[in-house]
């Protein structure tokens, strides 16, 4: 690492942003020896990203904190999800990881009294996600003022709230997580019980994986958790007996991607599909050349998963030709009484730019993905039982 120059540093780091594994990065240099090597004014740069990295979080402690009284006045019931909940067990450093928002799960019942709670608490919902299948509402934040400055580490970005009502959109994914909402049930105070808690880290690396999302630092936590809990008999005793089959399989393909990307020991109870076994000796790799190389070859695992021929028409359309409008990508923190002239032209300068990029991306893998598709399935031919096959996309 010490022959790596300054540029090839700058363009390492710039790639490490992105994925969210900077301060991984950071610490792994130095327990494995190699800070010393490091260019000096890169060096500088991560030290201080750890530092704003570390205000943000008390910072995003504090507004937890202050959430939590605010539903717990309102009689709102809930637990975090991902975040704050994964330290110790996914990170040892809680200060490694770059959160960006809030996630709480509330039965539906309750999410409009947690959603007004916010209200009142000054966050708003962002605009032009309201149709989009997710699974929880539009994404909340406080409009202060802040506009991106170029720092993924800027202790004065305010961290937006997503509120879930589900731990999975089987809707929109058209695939089953059987017994998901037993979730709930078995928490423990405000957190999930920890095998849920891997449960549910797994399904939302799945979901992103799915939906063309997946990002590196997702699969690393799940990499740490499986490494260290690998000879741990009794909690995955408990995981095997509180998840069903079909939801092990989905959270298993998760822990296959962390097999192959990190070199962590994949656990004894997990149960890999024969499709998703298939897709990860082929595809493995794809969404991280995807940063550099757009692909959608997750879109063979997600077709191959489903039975219907009518999901897989559905989910192939959803992909391959989407039709709806991403949400608002410049300026969401200006109120729009702080909105001037130029604001609004840059905002709306930068939407068309995003738009347009996202519509030229879609154009460009469209002819790609159709091509694969045969020696996808010629690949697997023989893999999988003719009781499992179904018309559709053959």
């Amino acid at each position: 690492m010490g022959g790596t120059d300054e540029a090839g540093w700058s363009e390492a780091l710039d790639f490490a942003e992105r994925a969210r594994v900077t301060l991984v990065l950071r610490a792994a240099l130095l327990e494995g020896g190699w800070w010393d090597g490091v260019p000096v004014p890169i060096r500088r740069r991560l030290d201080q990203n750890l530092a704003d990295n570390t205000v943000r979080l008390e910072r995003l402690r504090a507004a937890a904190a202050e959430i939590a009284e605010r539903f717990a006045d309102a009689g709102v019931e809930f637990v975090a999800l991902k975040g704050l909940s994964h330290s110790p067990d996914f990170i040892a450093d809680p200060r490694l990881r770059v959160q960006y928002d809030l996630d709480y799960y509330c039965p539906r019942e309750m999410v409009g009294r947690a959603r007004d709670a916010l209200l009142a608490m000054g966050y708003e919902p962002t605009g032009g996600w309201e149709a989009y299948p997710v699974d929880h509402l539009p994404t909340m934040l406080r409009k202060t003022g802040w506009q991106w400055r170029g720092n993924y580490f800027d202790p004065e970005l305010p961290p937006a709230v997503d509120l879930h009502f589900r731990f999975w959109d089987e809707q929109t994914e058209r695939l089953a997580a059987p017994g998901v909402e037993e979730f709930w049930k078995r928490r423990e105070g405000r957190e999930l019980e920890l095998a849920d808690r891997l449960g549910y880290a797994a399904l939302h690396a799945v979901r992103d994986l799915l939906r063309g999302d997946l990002r590196l630092y997702q699969i690393y936590e799940i990499a740490r958790f499986l490494e260290n809990r690998n000879s741990d008999a009794a909690f995955w005793g408990r995981w095997r007996e509180r998840h069903a089959p079909e939801l092990r399989r989905l959270e298993s393909t998760a822990f296959g991607l962390a097999e192959r990307w990190f070199g962590c020991r994949m656990p004894e109870a997990a149960e890999l599909g024969p499709e998703a076994a298939g897709w990860l000796g082929r595809y493995a790799w794809s969404p991280i050349e995807a940063l550099f190389r757009p692909n959608k070859y997750e879109l063979y695992l997600h077709v191959s998963l489903l039975r219907s021929g009518r999901d897989k028409w559905a989910v192939a359309a959803r992909r391959l030709l989407p039709l709806r409008l991403p949400g608002p990508v410049e300026a969401v923190h200006v109120p729009e009484a702080r909105m001037t002239a130029a604001l609004r032209l840059r905002r709306r300068a930068k939407y068309a730019t995003f738009v347009i990029s996202r519509l030229l991306h879609h154009a460009r893998v469209l002819a790609p993905t159709l091509w694969g598709w045969p020696r996808w399935r010629r690949t697997c031919n023989g893999m999988f039982t003719s009781h499992r096959r179904s018309p559709g996309l053959e």
